[in-house]
């Protein structure tokens, strides 16, 4: 498959989605625009991180690297005191039977940083993940699949433990969404001037043209698709000498294995600046926690 070109890039496409939403007041403008299409409300401050990492409670459990790490206050709220936290993660990847568990382990690991010791638990903040999907999640065509937990004797006891997961189908046709959310959905899913429809994609479009016109922007992702491509090639070389070497000793079946991992791990260190720690680990076949490993080393 050949390279896209930067101008032909979406906001569904990772690369162009970290560029935006690293651009500052740029970013955090274009947050707060698709937050308040997608909840239906107006958001006052935010403050974005991206490609936000969180550790394992230890060295060898699963760490997690969150796309849009955003902290958002009602208008006129304090950031720091009345905030919610949302976790923004356009995808994809087809992955229907991991999403929930991926989305119950980010939130579980959101939460475990977001109280000091000694506080009481009813100051915790409230978590939304948004997962934005080109696929049907759970095969019903729903715009919207929004997930509370509940009691299920009685679906009418409150239980507001804060927590809520919203799986955004950008092709759904069933339910009750907003025409804005319909429309941005759109865009999202094709970045396009035609799909174009109000103010607030507009302003969203203006800076997705700034971004596609600058010429760093343009080298990064140059490069990232140039080592994306040594990768591949890489990978299909090792698997025809693989084919070749079939039936050697076990023990130089061992030495190409720590061979590999040698040449993962170099190509892992070129790709630090240019690639996310999820995609390196899967384009080199290194777990995060590696690759973390590795950009804590540098």
């Amino acid at each position: 498959m050949g390279r896209r070109k930067l101008e032909e890039l979406n906001l569904l496409d990772n690369f162009l989605f970290q560029q935006l939403i690293s651009r500052g007041e740029e970013g955090e403008d274009f947050c707060r625009r698709l937050l308040e299409t997608i909840l239906e409300k107006k958001i006052g401050k935010v403050k974005v991180t991206p490609q936000k990492a969180i550790l394992g409670m230890d060295t060898d459990l699963h760490g997690i690297r969150l796309d849009a790490y955003i902290e958002a206050a009602e208008p006129g709220g304090d950031i720091e005191v009345d905030s919610e936290i949302y976790d923004i993660e356009p995808n994809r990847t087809v992955e229907r039977d991991r999403l929930p568990k991926r989305s119950r382990y980010y939130q579980s690991l959101i939460d475990a940083r977001l109280l000091d010791g000694g506080i009481d638990y009813r100051r915790l903040k409230n978590v939304v993940i948004v997962m934005i999907l080109p696929y049907d999640p759970f095969g019903e065509d729903r715009m919207v699949y929004t997930m509370r937990n509940q009691c299920v004797e009685d679906t009418k006891i409150t239980y507001d433990d804060g927590v809520t997961k919203i799986y955004l189908y950008t092709k759904g046709t069933k339910g009750t969404p907003s025409q804005e959310l319909q429309e941005m959905l759109k865009y999202m899913e094709n970045s396009i001037a035609e799909n174009v429809t109000n103010e607030q994609i507009q302003a969203i479009h203006n800076y997705v043209g700034e971004v596609k016109r600058d010429k760093e922007v343009e080298i990064q992702y140059m490069k990232s698709w140039e080592y994306e491509q040594m990768i591949r090639e890489e990978a299909a070389a090792e698997g025809l000498a693989e084919g070749r070497a079939k039936g050697l000793a076990e023990g130089r079946e061992e030495g190409r294995e720590e061979g590999r991992e040698e040449k993962a791990i170099e190509i892992a260190k070129q790709l630090l600046d240019v690639l996310d720690v999820s995609t390196i680990a899967e384009k080199t076949g290194l777990s995060e926690e590696k690759v973390n490993q590795l950009k804590g080393d540098l």
